[in-house]
């Protein structure tokens, strides 16, 4: 039994509850009311009493493990580094701008590269957040922070472990077993022991389907907006600074210093996209930034999205706004609107593009999203994929200004020209991102199946 009460001084939401005398004895007399609170295990009684066979984790699995804390020397992203991908870069959609390691210097590689097939799950932070291995992942290297789990195929479908693990009762589950107050952890042993229904061969391959075809269709928009995003980079001489904070010198015109002061807007990495021709992003539609909106948490408001949850391959909202607080910040967006991120570090998500999907539609953002809305539709796609290329990224990029933290505003990212992108590779722009949002939908219907059936 639970129930909500709100803290008088505060004002933070505080549950209360009953837990049961046998659940103190199963967890150790464990004396910490979150381990009881977060539903993991009321999930595990549904799972365990259910009508159907149950596998241990460390049975639907042959290894369960992370590789020890390494040494990582970064390298520019050539063939002689490797993708490095940390439990925040899991979970994106694009992962074109992930870091790369040294192939050389990093010892025991093939230890730490994960395969097509297996599902990770982030170990601190945020517990639990979950990715499944699609193709163009396969020989990636994952940080210690990153539990890999190994499918046993004789066992289990690998998409439906996936899908399951993602499910709410999963999550509750797995949430119920961390440990730790200002960073939370979790180890393999403490989820080895984790029920895994098994439905039978037909659902469980139903499901894997559904996860395997997002899985290749991310892939392969991730390769047909690679080839759009080439034709954009060969439209500029050679750019040899590798990233943004290469050295650079050079002489600079008092006629082009356009009122800044800033060697990396004139020489160097981001200099270099500007012998782009093109259209101001301007004439091509209109570029906002929402205001500041305030953030009164509710159960049934419109969900709130911030610069960091839009860029996932899965995107989920942890709260609610009021709408009424959404429209008067401007924060709501629409399908087809391209949002930018305007603050961070310029080796991360400041500038690149995300897109609003069916499935966010409707939903508020935070004010450090800039929103493009284009005057045309036949303009999305291509204009996407300029602002994913290496050239488009430099050129919005150029005109961030700051040093501890470098934003963009609305004006210098209207001034960024758009290059004109042939009819032939607008139109595989315009296929990734169908492929992308039929992946989404793919991955979804799938977690659906798997709480349905547990629910039925």
């Amino acid at each position: 039994m639970s129930g909500l009460m709100q803290d008088v001084q505060g004002g933070d939401t505080v549950q209360a509850f009953i837990a049961r005398r046998r659940w103190l004895a199963e967890q150790g007399r464990r004396l910490d009311a979150s381990a009881y609170g977060s539903g993991g295990l009321q999930a595990r009684d549904l799972v365990m009493t259910g009508p159907w066979k149950r596998l241990r984790l460390d049975q639907a699995t042959s290894r369960m493990f992370y590789e020890a804390r390494f040494s990582r020397t970064y390298v520019a992203a050539t063939p002689t580094g490797v993708p490095y991908l940390t439990g925040s870069d899991m979970l994106l959609a694009d992962l074109n701008g992930v870091s790369h390691i040294s192939r050389r210097k990093t010892e025991n590689l093939a230890d730490l590269i994960v395969h097509t097939g297996w599902t990770l799950m982030t170990r601190s932070g945020t517990i639990g957040r979950t990715a499944y291995v699609r193709p163009e992942m396969h020989g990636m290297v994952a940080s210690d922070d990153v539990i890999r789990l190994v499918p046993n195929a004789d066992a289990v479908a690998p998409g439906y472990l996936f899908a399951f693990l993602t499910s709410a009762t999963a999550q509750a589950m797995i949430r119920q077993r961390v440990y730790g107050s200002v960073v939370q952890h979790i180890e393999p042993h403490h989820i080895a022991d984790l029920p895994v229904p098994l439905p039978d061969s037909t659902v469980q391959e139903r499901i894997h389907g559904l996860v395997v075809r997002a899985a290749e269709a991310r892939t392969e928009a991730g390769c047909l907006l690679d080839e759009v995003a080439a034709h954009f980079n060969a439209l500029v001489p050679p750019m040899p600074s590798v990233h943004e904070h290469a050295r650079a010198e050079g002489i600079v015109r008092r006629s082009t210093l356009n009122y800044r002061l800033d060697a990396f807007h004139h020489v160097g990495w981001a200099a270099e996209s500007g012998g782009l021709a093109g259209t101001p992003l301007g004439e091509l539609g209109h570029v906002s930034r929402p205001g500041i909106v305030k953030r009164i948490y509710v159960e049934r408001g419109v969900p709130f999205v911030s610069g960091i949850d839009v860029y996932q391959a899965r995107v989920t909202f942890r709260e609610r706004i009021r709408r009424l607080d959404a429209e008067l910040a401007n924060a709501l967006v629409e399908r087809g609107q391209i949002l930018v991120q305007r603050s961070g570090q310029r080796y991360g998500l400041l500038g690149r593009p995300a897109l609003v999907t069916q499935w966010m539609d409707g939903w508020a953002t935070s004010e450090d999203l800039l929103n493009i809305t284009l005057h045309s539709k036949e303009d999305i796609a291509s204009v996407f994929a300029f602002l994913r290329s290496d050239v488009g990224r430099r050129a919005v990029l150029r005109s961030s200004y700051g040093t501890s933290i470098p934003h963009l505003n609305p004006d210098g990212l209207a001034a960024v020209k758009v290059a004109t992108c042939p009819a032939s590779l607008a139109s595989k722009a315009q296929s990734a991102l169908d492929l992308r949002e039929q992946a989404d939908a793919d991955e979804e219907q799938a977690i659906r199946e798997v709480e349905a059936w547990l629910n039925c």
